[in-house]
């Protein structure tokens, strides 16, 4: 093992060597930063992002929305997006990926616009998970090649968190672990990261695992279901913006293509559409 070398949960890894970069505030002054949007409102650059909520509620139906409108520079919701490169570590749900995505596009209105250039968007989906932190570099390995061809990424999401932890999500040097490798991502892009997790078993207004984990992030979304069965996000923390105004949807059963289905069965796939309170949706959505 060489001196720029750790041993982190029985695995050699290359540490994390850099210089401490320092300001002073008149060079601070002179170099004004305004927020830096991805998602305007929701999304900004080089932050961590935790999206929480139970099994089922929508959490990565938001997280696909989020990384195609990224990876397609569509609008989200009526704000403006930055496109650009969508690395999504898979831990959950890889089979139903490529369903969705094709709902997606047919919901949206964006594979009727595009056509086939739509699947050329520049997102790309690992195929298992990877464990954090003792895997950071096969991850980072794998989006360095992803940029080679589709540029600089500007969001990564990890799905999820209890998917990809080394460890006890609970124990605090574990998530601390887990933490300093998504950092180490953030650090390397400039890109925003975004970590969906599960609410807690008693407390569904907080996300599940050591506290440590709501401290680090800069931003957290809530998603939660309400009892007439529409869905509603809301923003439990915002370290540097003003929070948004809640946001609700309802999940779509969009009909795939007959290449799609199951034998003669028609398939039909969630997709998540804004409302209003009501229930209406904001963009009607193709008929069923």
């Amino acid at each position: 093992m060489t001196e720029n070398s750790i041993i982190r949960f029985g695995c050699e890894a290359t540490a994390y060597s850099r210089k401490l970069e320092t300001l002073f505030a008149s060079d601070l002054m002179r170099k004004p930063r305004p927020h830096d949007w991805l998602v305007r409102g929701f999304l900004e650059h080089d932050t961590l992002v935790l999206l929480f909520g139970d099994p089922a509620v929508g959490k990565s139906l938001l997280a696909l929305d989020w990384a195609a409108s990224v990876a397609t520079g569509r609008d989200w919701c009526g704000n403006r997006v930055e496109r650009g490169l969508v690395f999504y570590l898979a831990g959950e749900g890889h089979h139903g990926l490529s369903r969705r995505l094709k709902a997606w596009g047919i919901a949206t209105g964006m594979e009727c616009l595009w056509g086939e250039e739509l699947w050329g968007m520049p997102l790309v989906v690992s195929r298992h998970s990877v464990g954090l932190p003792s895997e950071t570099r096969m991850a980072i390995e794998a989006i360095d090649k992803a940029a080679d061809r589709g540029g600089k990424p500007r969001l990564i999401i990890i799905d999820t968190l209890a998917r990809c932890i080394d460890g006890n999500e609970n124990s605090a040097s574990d998530m601390g672990g887990f933490i300093a490798a998504c950092d180490e991502m953030r650090l390397r892009y400039g890109c925003a990261v975004l970590i969906l997790h599960h609410s807690g078993h008693e407390n569904k207004n907080r996300a599940r695992a050591h506290s440590s984990l709501t401290c680090a992030v800069d931003a957290a979304y809530h998603m939660h279901g309400l009892n007439s069965g529409i869905r509603r996000l809301d923003c439990t923390k915002s370290k540097d913006f003003e929070p948004p105004a809640a946001r609700h949807f309802i999940i779509h059963k969009t009909l795939l293509p007959p290449e799609w289905w199951d034998g003669n069965a028609p398939t039909t796939v969630p997709v998540l559409v804004e409302c209003d309170e009501s229930g209406k949706a904001i963009n009607e959505p193709p008929p069923f």
